[in-house]
């Protein structure tokens, strides 16, 4: 039997953000925010460039993920294969 890989859509967003080089502003727990490009992330944390330096963030210390770049409604993000529209 072949298993099916499927990206959900965390890893879309991030895999997306990381791919097209946005900025993005992470909010945290404690209130602070870190505006930076992805660099990688996984399962648990997130490495993103923030001024030319690298930060490691754990997911469980994020609270939202938020794109600085305007998007329009031809943006597509690819998810379990199918590419869904943004509206």
């Amino acid at each position: 039997m072949e298993k099916q890989t499927t990206q959900n859509i965390q890893d879309a967003f991030l895999n997306t953000a990381r791919r097209e080089k946005y900025n993005v502003v992470f909010q945290l727990m404690n209130g602070e925010s870190l505006s930076g490009r992805i660099k990688s992330f996984d399962k648990f944390s997130v490495l993103i460039d923030v001024e030319g330096q690298d930060t490691l963030l754990f997911k469980h210390a994020i609270t939202t993920v938020t794109s600085e770049k305007e998007t329009n409604n031809n943006v597509q993000v690819k998810y379990l294969g199918r590419k869904i529209h943004n509206t």
